[in-house]
């Protein structure tokens, strides 16, 4: 798996935001007095369309959020009904519907904001040291670099015609002027530019590395992601050691054991705990073939895409991103470690 940045990004992106997910959920959602039944994603779409005052369409929003169209459509109802939002209908085309945050929307993300702020402060004093000015910056700066990269192997359609966006110099345009207001809550503007980077690198890896593996079993990111986690660790790794290092809650974890051991590309050691998910993993000689075909696809599209976009990145330029990544990683590990009430 450390062979292939494109794969490692996607994991450690998608790390931060699964952390951070957790930290809001357990101590900033319980901590205010009315979240109106929203989830943390339909909080998510509704900060995106407050940045644009004079609305979204749907594809839009689709687009700026990296989330399914389904999955906007259905947040958009729930954000309308608590009238967070408005949504101006076009007539002949539901496609170009206007959507637009309302003061309600706007004062509900600044009760959220000011709740989330009230508590990075105590972890800043209980848990993390605070990060100076500079070393906020040139975090950004590096995971826009890092946005963009994944962005540009969004763009490159399973056809392999290419669709660019260039959403990443909006993102640019905003931390420009917004910078001190970012740096405030920078664990929170982490997984913002990490949610995109995950999302984008995963739609690449579905379209031109998963699709192509020839078990059908694994053309889904659930059990080739626990797969190669295991081929990752190595070394007698449990359920329980994917769950922790892919976020995995422990249902997915167990379902998708369950699934390739049925499938024999991967065993339990005999002989431990009754505990399923304590018990030791090794990978079968099926298991072991998938990996390394996954491994070959990852590398076809790492070069395919390189010679579609004409884009190179150093090696020292791919590890200190990686590094990046990795150190925001273990800051929001921290945050999402702390349990209930130890914040009061």
């Amino acid at each position: 798996m450390a062979a292939y940045p494109i794969g490692a990004a996607q994991i450690l992106a998608d790390k931060v935001v699964q952390d951070m997910t957790v930290f809001v959920k357990r101590h900033v959602f319980t901590a205010l007095a009315d979240n109106s039944g929203l989830n943390w994603r339909d909080i998510f779409v509704l900060s995106r369309i407050s940045f644009y005052a004079e609305g979204l369409s749907p594809a839009e929003i689709s687009g700026n959020t990296r989330l399914d169209p389904a999955t906007v459509l259905r947040a958009n109802e729930k954000l309308q009904k608590v009238r967070y939002i408005t949504v101006l209908e076009q007539a002949f085309d539901a496609r170009s519907n206007l959507v637009q945050i309302t003061p309600e929307g706007e004062s509900f993300l600044q009760r959220l904001k000011d709740t989330y702020l009230l508590k990075q402060e105590k972890v800043y004093a209980q848990f993390l040291s605070d990060l100076a000015k500079s070393d906020i910056r040139e975090i950004f700066e590096t995971c826009l670099d890092v946005q963009e990269h994944a962005e540009l192997l969004a763009s490159i359609l399973p056809s392999g015609k290419i669709r660019a966006e260039n959403r990443t110099a909006f993102s640019r345009s905003a931390l420009s002027l917004s910078f001190e207001n970012f740096r405030k809550s920078p664990e929170f503007i982490f997984q913002i530019y990490c949610r995109r980077i995950s999302n984008d690198y995963m739609k690449f890896l579905k379209s031109h590395a998963m699709s192509k593996m020839s078990e059908k079993g694994l053309r889904k990111p659930r059990e080739l992601l626990t797969l190669m986690t295991l081929d990752y660790l190595e070394h007698d790794a449990t359920a329980m050691d994917v769950a922790k290092l892919m976020r995995f809650d422990p249902a997915t974890t167990s379902r998708a054991v369950s699934i390739l051991s049925i499938a024999e590309f991967i065993k339990p050691l005999s002989g431990y705990a009754a505990d399923d998910r304590k018990k030791p993993l090794i990978l079968s000689e099926k298991g072991l073939r998938s990996v390394r075909e996954y491994k070959s696809l990852m590398s076809d599209a790492n070069e395919m895409a390189s010679e579609q976009l004409s884009i190179e990145r150093s090696k020292p330029e791919i590890v200190q991103q990686l590094g990046i990544l990795y150190f925001i990683g273990n800051r929001t590990e921290v945050s999402a470690s702390i349990r209930p009430g130890k914040l009061a």
